[in-house]
């Protein structure tokens, strides 16, 4: 496959495409959160930045587009040069991502879930498998936590939707959501800048 920046090997590539990514869908959740009338991290669903107020909606929908398109592309780029089964998670969340992104709240609901389902759950096994095959201890069990974690939370989150008096542990539903997203979120930055760190160290060494 082409490398889409010479200067790096496909894994320093995955790994720019990761970082920088998933950097931009925090900066967009942020922009999104700080611009959007009266919303509430606790009691607003996440994607309700994406649905509802006209600036946020467009800048959180068009980062969180650019996350699964950059994810997308680091997923065949891992397939190949770092774990098979690591990228193609990471390629299934990267398009649940653009679903998200594409058919918001006011779409076909049922659609939007769906994408959201796949960004959630492919995504915390792509956390956990990353635990399991690319880091070791002590840096492997930090990834066991949050890949776990965003598993939890995710059936917290599922339990919660089906009851007609929801609790959420008391974190409210985007507290929970929060729980699920982050883990994912923060495992693309640390993955990315580590690829991108051993690619440079490599490059380093043969240039010496």
């Amino acid at each position: 496959m082409k490398v889409l920046f010479p200067k790096l090997k496909e894994n320093g590539t995955a790994g720019f495409m990761l970082f920088a990514g998933s950097l931009t869908l925090l900066f967009g959740i942020m922009f999104a959160e700080f611009t959007y009338p009266g919303y509430s991290v606790s009691l607003n669903y996440i994607s309700d930045l994406g649905a509802h107020a006209e600036v946020p909606a467009a800048f959180f929908n068009i980062t969180i587009v650019i996350f699964g398109l950059a994810a997308i592309y680091a997923g065949f780029l891992l397939r190949s040069s770092l774990d098979r089964a690591i990228g193609t998670l990471t390629i299934i969340a990267g398009a649940g991502a653009i679903i998200v992104g594409v058919m918001n709240e006011h779409t076909i609901i049922e659609i939007h879930y769906t994408g959201a389902f796949m960004a959630f759950f492919f995504g915390a096994l792509a956390v956990l498998l990353s635990a399991k095959r690319v880091f070791k201890a002590p840096m492997s069990y930090l990834f066991w936590v949050l890949g776990s974690m965003s598993l939890l939370f995710l059936v917290v989150f599922g339990i919660n939707m089906a009851l007609t008096e929801k609790n959420y542990l008391g974190l409210g539903v985007g507290g929970a959501e929060r729980l699920v997203a982050y883990p994912i979120i923060f495992w693309a930055l640390a993955l990315g800048a580590y690829l991108v760190a051993v690619a440079m160290m490599e490059r380093a060494e043969r240039m010496a």
